[in-house]
Formats: structure tokens, sequence, C-alpha cells
């Protein structure tokens, strides 16, 4: 499969880190209703929810990273072995 052009792949980092901060502060509001908590576990919610988006959201970049900087490799070393232009036209000439 053919990887996801970098914008797409960082929209699903940016989908990431806002599904994760929703889930736990959802997830908190309706455990504070539940236990009758004031606002104690949205916090805990909060919290675990930007730990996760922070952590995953740092793994994902990583990934991103390090595809773009093979990406780059591989055009390096293919530009590398193709004969510039100017030497193809003198090759046609000959």
């Amino acid at each position: 499969m053919r990887q996801w052009p970098a914008a797409m792949q960082l929209m699903g980092i940016g989908w990431y880190v806002a599904t994760c901060i929703v889930l736990g502060v959802v997830g908190g509001v309706l455990l504070d209703r539940e236990l009758g908590t004031d606002f104690v576990l949205t916090l805990v919610g909060l919290g675990l929810g930007l730990a996760a988006a922070g952590w995953g959201g740092y793994r994902m970049l990583q990934e991103l990273f390090a595809a773009q900087a093979k990406q780059r490799e591989t055009e390096r070393r293919s530009s590398d072995l193709a004969p510039a232009d100017d030497e193809q036209d003198e090759e046609e000439r000959a």
C-alpha cells in the first residue's frame, strides 16, 4: 500500500489527538455524574486524554518523520545514480 501524503497523515494525527482528549473528558464527566463527585474525574480524564494524545501523537510524528527522511534519501540516491540532463544530451549527440 502506498503511503498517505504527509498532509493526510497530519490530519490523522490531529483527529487522534482530538479524539483522545474528548474521550477522556466525556468519560470523566460521565463518571463524575455516576459517582456524584464534582469535577475530579473530569480532570483525571482530561489528564489521561492529554497523556494518551501526547504519547500517541509523538509516536505517529516519529513514524512520519522517519518515512519522510527515508523518501528523501531514496530520491537523493536515485538522483545521484541518474546522469545529468547535460550528459544525456551530449551522449545523444555523439
